[in-house]
C-alpha cells in the first residue's frame, strides 16, 4: 500500500486549498476487488436463477441471495415485511404485485346496431383467421370506430391520416381505430410515398411510429390492424396468431396497478379484411377498396363509421408478486444523517427465452443471465455496501445514511422504483438527497465513441446534478485509474428519482456488446474494469455522503415546462405531455422538463 498512499499524498497537495476532498476512501479500497465482485456475479448471473424474470422463483431466489449478503455484512434491514423470524430475508423485502398484459384467452366481435355479425376467438387452444390480440393494455373495451387509413402522420412524405381526421373534426378518443398495416406499397420492398429511394419507411418497419402517431392525436379506446392486404405480410391471420403463442409462456409485459390506471399501450388487434369489412359493410366501401383509392391517389381517406361497435373481451389476471430489496446504513452525524443517498441498482432481468424452439433445439442456451444488464450493478451494489460496513465498524461511517436499493421489474418498465418512489417511499422523498443508480456497469459498448475499453458513460441532469458531476470527476482524478468518463443519456431507475426532482448519478457501460442476449453471461465481463467502475462510485458516493454541503439546487423552486419521455431511442422521445405519468409507448416513466 505504500505506493498507493503516495499517490494520494501527491493528488492531495495538487489541490488548492479550497478544492481539498476527503480520501479515506482509499482506506476501504482493497474489499472492491475484482475476485468479490465475479463470487456475486457468477451466482446473481448463473443459470440457477433462471434469467431473473419478475416474479419468477429465479428472480426470488435472487431477493434471498441479496437479503442474506445484506444480513451477513450487518447492513440493516429496511424491508416493509411484518413478520416474526427476525432472521428471515423477508425484512428485506418491500413487496409489490405486477399483472400481465397478455391474453391468451379473448373474444372480438363487430356489432352492427347491438347486434353481433362477426365473432372472433383467441385462445392457447383455437385461433381463427379473424382477429387476435397483438399488444397493449388487456382492458375490456366496447367502442365506436374511426377508419384513419394507414395510421400516418408523415408531413415530410406528403401523407398524414390524423390532419386528415383533424380537418373533418373526427376524434379518435374513445374510439377504436382501425387502420391499414404498414403504408402506401407498390411491393413489398417498394413505397408508394416519397421515401429515400422509394424504400420501405419506419411507418412499415416500426409499429410504435404509428402508436406514437395515434396517441398524440388522441387517447382511443383500442388499435384494430387489418394484416392480411399489405403485400409485406406472407402469412395469414391464424399464423399470425399462431407465432403470439410463445408469449404467454413467459411472464411478458406487465403493469403495476392492478386497475392498470397507469397510462398504457391501448389494446391493438390484428384483425381480417373480412373482420374489417364487417365493420365497413355499411360505407359502401370494404377495406380492398379503400386501400386502393389510397394508394392511388396518395391522399387519406378517413371516416367516422356510424352505428358499429367493436367489443373485446379478454382474461384478467391475478396479482404477481414481487419485491424490492432494501438495506440501511444510518449516517454517523446526528444532522446529516436525516439526509439519505439512495443507492440503487436492479437484480430482475429478462427470464428465459423458448420461442420458437423444436424439440431439436431445446438443448441450446435460452436463459438471458443478464451477467452485465444487471447483474454487475447489483454485484457493486453489494460490494460497495461491504466497504461502508467496514469504514462503519472502523469508526468511520457515512455521514449521512444511505440506502441500498435492490430493485425488482426494471425491465418492465422501470415499475419497481416506481413502486417506492410513488407507491411506498421508505424513506421520505423530502429527506432522499442524492440517487446513485447503475445499471450495466460490466460489459463493453463496442459503439463507444472513442472506442475505449476502459471507460463508464454517466448520466445526469444539468440542472438537478451539476455539482455531483464534479464530485465524480474530482473522485476520478484523485483514483487515478484511467477510467474516461463519458455523457450519456440511458433510460434506468434514476428516471423515478428524476421525476421527484432528486438529483442522480447514472452510471452504466451501456448497450454492450451482449446487451439483451442470451450470451450476456458472467464470463464476459472484464473483472477489473467492473472493480474500477465500483472503486469510481464507491469513492464518489462516499464523499457525497460525508461532504459538508453539497452544493444541491433547491428542488422547490425549480419551474416544470410539462414532462418529456426520458431518451429511449424510440418515436416518444420528442413527445411534450401536460401531465406526470408513463409514457404510452415505451412505459418509462415521464420526467419534468425542468426550467431554472
Amino acid at each position: 500500500m505504500k505506493s498507493l498512499s503516495l499517490l494520494v499524498v501527491c493528488m492531495t497537495l495538487s489541490l488548492t486549498a479550497q478544492e481539498k476532498t476527503d480520501t479515506s476512501f482509499f482506506n476501504y479500497f482493497p474489499t472492491i476487488t475484482a475476485d468479490r465482485l465475479a463470487g456475486h456475479l457468477y451466482f446473481i448471473a448463473s443459470d440457477l436463477t433462471e434469467g431473473r424474470e419478475t416474479s419468477t422463483r429465479g428472480q426470488k431466489i435472487t431477493a434471498n441471495y441479496i437479503a442474506n449478503q445484506y444480513r451477513m455484512m450487518g447492513v440493516k434491514p429496511m424491508g416493509t415485511v411484518k413478520t416474526t423470524d427476525p432472521f428471515a430475508p423477508d425484512i428485506y423485502f418491500q413487496p409489490f404485485s405486477v399483472y400481465k398484459r397478455a391474453k391468451p384467452n379473448s373474444t372480438i366481435e363487430v356489432r352492427v346496431n347491438n347486434a353481433a355479425v362477426i365473432t372472433s376467438s383467441f385462445s392457447l387452444e383455437h385461433q381463427d383467421d379473424l382477429a387476435y390480440f397483438a399488444s397493449g393494455e388487456p382492458k375490456d373495451v366496447q367502442a365506436g370506430i374511426v377508419f384513419a387509413g394507414y395510421g400516418i402522420a408523415a408531413d415530410s412524405l406528403k401523407y398524414n391520416d390524423f390532419k386528415a381526421l383533424s380537418s373533418q373534426k373526427i376524434s379518435i378518443t374513445g374510439k377504436w381505430v382501425l387502420i391499414f398495416a404498414d403504408e402506401p406499397l407498390l411491393n413489398d420492398s417498394t413505397s408508394l410515398l416519397p421515401t429515400a429511394n422509394k424504400k420501405v419507411s419506419a411507418w412499415s418497419k416500426l409499429f410504435l411510429t404509428k402508436i406514437t402517431s395515434i396517441i398524440q392525436a388522441g387517447q382511443p379506446a383500442g388499435v384494430l390492424v387489418i394484416g392480411d392486404l399489405s403485400p409485406r405480410q406472407k402469412l395469414s391471420i391464424r399464423q399470425l396468431a399462431a407465432q403470439t403463442l410463445p408469449q404467454f409462456d413467459r411472464i411478458g409485459g406487465v403493469t403495476l396497478k392492478s386497475d392498470n390506471s397507469s397510462a398504457f399501450l391501448p389494446p391493438t388487434y390484428v384483425v381480417s379484411s373480412q373482420f374489417a369489412d364487417a365493420i365497413l359493410k355499411n360505407t359502401g366501401y370494404t377495406s380492398a377498396s379503400l386501400q386502393q383509392a389510397i394508394n392511388k391517389n396518395l391522399k387519406p381517406v378517413v371516416m367516422n363509421v356510424k352505428d358499429v361497435e367493436v367489443v373485446a373481451k379478454g382474461e384478467h389476471f391475478d396479482a404477481l408478486p414481487t419485491e424490492n430489496v432494501l438495506g440501511y446504513i444510518e449516517g454517523s452525524d446526528p444532522i446529516l444523517k436525516n439526509e439519505v443517498i439512495v443507492v440503487s441498482a436492479h437484480y430482475d432481468h429478462l427470464g428465459k427465452n423458448d420461442d420458437h424452439l423444436g424439440h431439436d433445439q431445446q438443448q441450446k442456451d435460452q436463459i438471458f443471465n443478464g451477467a452485465a444488464d444487471d447483474g454487475s450493478g447489483t454485484a457493486a451494489v453489494l460490494t460497495i455496501a461491504q466497504a461502508f460496513m467496514n469504514a462503519k465498524n472502523a469508526g468511520q461511517g457515512p455521514k449521512r445514511s444511505i440506502l441500498f436499493l435492490n430493485t425488482s421489474a426494471e425491465e418492465k418498465g422501470i415499475l419497481g422504483s416506481r413502486f417506492y418512489t410513488v407507491d411506498q417511499p421508505v424513506i421520505p422523498l423530502e429527506r432522499t438527497v442524492v440517487n446513485i443508480n447503475m445499471d450495466g456497469v460490466g460489459g463493453i459498448d463496442l459503439k463507444h465513441p472513442t472506442k475505449s475499453k476502459n471507460y463508464i458513460y454517466l448520466v445526469s441532469s444539468p440542472v438537478l446534478s451539476k455539482s455531483l458531476v464534479d464530485i465524480n470527476s474530482t473522485a476520478n482524478k484523485l483514483i487515478n485509474d484511467g477510467l474516461e468518463i463519458t455523457p450519456n443519456a440511458f433510460p434506468s431507475d434514476h428516471i423515478n428519482f428524476a421525476v421527484q426532482m432528486i438529483p442522480y448519478l447514472y452510471y452504466s457501460t451501456g448497450l454492450t456488446e451482449h446487451y439483451h442476449k442470451v450470451t450476456d453471461e458472467p464470463q464476459t465481463i472484464d473483472y477489473e474494469h467492473l472493480a474500477r467502475v465500483t472503486r469510481l462510485v464507491f469513492a464518489t458516493t462516499w464523499t457525497i455522503a460525508n461532504k459538508p454541503n453539497l452544493n444541491l439546487p433547491d428542488r422547490t423552486k425549480f419551474k416544470i415546462n410539462g414532462y418529456i419521455c426520458p431518451p429511449c431511442n424510440l418515436p416518444c422521445d420528442n413527445i411534450h405531455f401536460d401531465k406526470p405519468g408513463v409514457c404510452p409507448v415505451c412505459q418509462m416513466a415521464l420526467a419534468p422538463n425542468v426550467l431554472q
